[in-house]
């Protein structure tokens, strides 16, 4: 038995269930939330495939099969049209949804903007956010309660304005979070009229729901490019991420995004930018208030390394249980806990051979934690991703930002920005789950907490 096991913590997440699988059944769960859909089975098949009259599936539990999809054969696969109708709504034809040329002129372009280079300039950014916001908590007395999924929210909110709008950006941030939330609970879960194939036309109540939402986010993000394009005429720009965006020539064919696609990519980056690192942060200090030892020894490292003072881009490699604690949260609790994939033409995927239109799915949520693949997988075990354990991990069974050619673009921007935010509050807070409070991950697009995160907050 496992020290993690024997220390009787079971991070939140839905017991397997055990029922016959059904296609009803499953798109019922898959409708209410997702990660709850997998039985008991599918923590320990490598392949679990089912015809359907809805559409043949086929679930991808095994790291070579992963790869196969994503890498060695990702040519035959796009995204699948339920990742389409969950984010095309806001993102547009950006990064996250384009196929085919339109997504390779995209990356060749938007590339050199997350170059090691650019990201380490970002740092003291961070940094000074981070710093912000704890110059903010100092001024609560010690067992303050916050609601840190909010808190982190903001934060990273806060990152990307200052990164991509050089703090520019005047939009009241809590609507944005509440046309955000709409969004979410909206075109962001699978509805049954998606699965069924009912036209976008037909005004479902969720459609009509999230109108508002979209319209809000679309006048906002326009006003806020409008007034940059002003300034790059008149050669006044700061040199941000938008900046970028609009000037950014393919290194090819030297051609510069068009309207649709500067606006499709900054919505983009607003919200996976800073939803996704603040789920990842909220979740790791959710799991750090129930690991007193790992919370201290974290803690331990940074002030030793670091002073009191916070990250620089070249300290995060001095930093590495800091580093690990991270991956170890985005292993139980993966940013995007869900990654599908239509086939274009027949395949075979290990022992299972697909044809054309297969619904394939390789769900981080399941790799992260099948237990083929990993030792106590339900567990907090931070050392499983120190060096010398971590290069044991394959590149296949763990991936928090996806893999092969579309892998997420802001890979390093998003750990450089969790380590200089997790090592500075680190340092002068020490945070405790609210009493009572109940923890459940939902996944809708991303994963977050469903009700929040309530933490008490305590001086170290």
């Amino acid at each position: 038995m496992s020290l993690a096991e024997t220390a009787g913590f079971r991070p939140a997440a839905p017991v397997p269930h055990t029922h016959a699988p059904t296609t009803w059944r499953f798109v019922l769960d898959i409708a209410r939330n997702p990660i709850e859909a997998f039985g008991a089975f599918a923590y320990r098949e490598p392949y679990v495939y089912k015809r359907s009259w809805i559409r043949h599936f086929l679930m991808v539990n095994d790291p070579d099969g992963a790869r196969h999809v994503l890498l060695d054969n990702a040519a035959n696969y796009v995204k699948s049209d339920q990742v389409q109708k969950r984010v095309r709504a806001i993102a547009g034809n950006g990064l996250l949804t384009a196929e085919g040329a339109s997504w390779r002129f995209q990356r060749r372009t938007a590339s050199p903007m997350f170059h090691a280079r650019m990201v380490n300039g970002f740092v003291p950014v961070f940094a000074q956010a981070a710093q912000d916001l704890c110059a903010r908590w100092s001024a609560f007395p010690d067992g303050a309660e916050i609601e840190l999924a909010q808190e982190m929210m903001k934060l990273t909110f806060d990152i990307i304005s200052r990164t991509m709008f050089a703090g520019e950006v005047a939009i009241d941030y809590a609507r944005l979070a509440r046309m955000m939330e709409l969004y979410l609970e909206t075109k962001g879960r699978i509805e049954l009229a998606d699965v069924l194939g009912v036209p976008d036309w037909v005004p479902t109540p969720n459609r009509l729901r999230v109108r508002p939402a979209l319209v809000f986010i679309r006048r906002e993000l326009n006003g806020l490019i409008a007034r940059r394009r002003e300034k790059v005429a008149a050669g006044t720009a700061p040199q941000d991420l938008l900046t970028l965006l609009l000037t950014a020539e393919d290194p090819e064919e030297g051609a510069l995004f068009s309207d649709a696609e500067v606006f499709d990519n900054v919505a983009t980056f607003i919200f996976a930018g800073h939803e996704t690192t603040a789920n990842a942060l909220t979740w790791t200090f959710y799991l750090l208030s129930q690991a007193r030892e790992d919370d201290a020894r974290l803690a331990r490292e940074c002030a030793d390394v670091l002073g009191g003072a916070s990250a620089s881009a070249e300290d995060a490699a001095s930093l590495p249980f800091t580093r690990a604690v991270i991956e170890e949260a985005m292993r139980l609790y993966p940013p995007a806990p869900l990654l599908s994939r239509d086939s274009i033409g027949p395949d075979k995927i290990g022992p299972v051979e697909i044809e054309a239109d297969t619904s394939v799915l390789i769900a981080p949520w399941l790799l992260h934690r099948h237990q083929k693949l990993w030792e106590a997988p339900d567990y907090f075990m931070p050392e499983r991703f120190l060096p010398g354990a971590r290069e044991k991990i394959h590149r296949f069974a763990y991936l928090p930002f996806g893999a092969g050619p579309r892998i997420c673009i802001g890979m390093g921007f998003a750990l450089q920005e969790a380590i200089a935010i997790l090592s500075t509050i680190a340092q002068r807070f020490r945070l405790e789950l609210a009493p009572n409070f109940r923890v459940e991950p939902q996944a809708r697009i991303t994963l977050r907490p469903k009700y929040g995160m309530k933490m008490k907050l305590y001086r170290r």
